[in-house]
């Protein structure tokens, strides 16, 4: 069982966040360009020249990139709800407050080159129509910076915003 009595504080949740949301992002944007470069090998096929399986490979198409970029949202959603309630789980001392802005504004100067770097991937030659059908997802990381200053502040808002002496947290055995 996970002792989280004595836990004072996490403000790892930042970088984590940034880190699976790009390496999600990437991996999303690869998955769809494989699913495109397959269902151009299927289309171009002598054997599958029916109707049936023209049909078949754009519902496939269809689907992949309907449920890639759904499945995006909903994880950086899920990942910004893990950071929320990591925040009303711990208990901290408001003096490292301080410590907390820091740690968010560092999280915020890494946002930046990450968002850049998906932007790079993005324009590259052999992904930018792929990529240019990723609306969610392009939202998303062109967002980044603003989407980690919202998260971070309102984590802080609620880590920082419980008394010192309330009951918020983890103790003894009840939530």
């Amino acid at each position: 069982m996970i002792n989280l009595k004595n836990k004072k504080g996490d403000v790892s949740d930042y970088f984590t966040f940034l880190i699976l949301v790009f390496f999600l992002a990437i991996s999303f944007l690869v998955v769809s360009f494989a699913n495109n470069e397959i269902s151009n090998v299927i289309k171009t096929t002598a054997l599958n020249d029916t109707s049936v399986a023209q049909s078949a490979t754009d519902q496939i198409d269809s689907w992949v990139s309907t449920i890639t970029q759904r499945g995006f949202v909903m994880i950086v959603a899920f990942l910004i709800i893990g950071m929320m309630v990591s925040s009303f789980m711990i208990r901290i001392h408001p003096i490292f407050f301080f410590l907390y802005v820091i740690f968010l504004g560092i999280a915020i100067f890494v946002a930046i080159p990450l968002a850049n770097s998906y932007q790079m991937v993005m324009e590259a030659e052999a992904l930018s129509s792929i990529a240019s059908q990723q609306t969610m997802t392009n939202w998303i990381m062109q967002h980044l910076v603003l989407i980690m200053l919202a998260a971070g502040a309102l984590s802080m808002i609620i880590t920082f915003g419980k008394l010192f002496g309330s009951r918020g947290g983890y103790e003894g055995g009840q939530l």
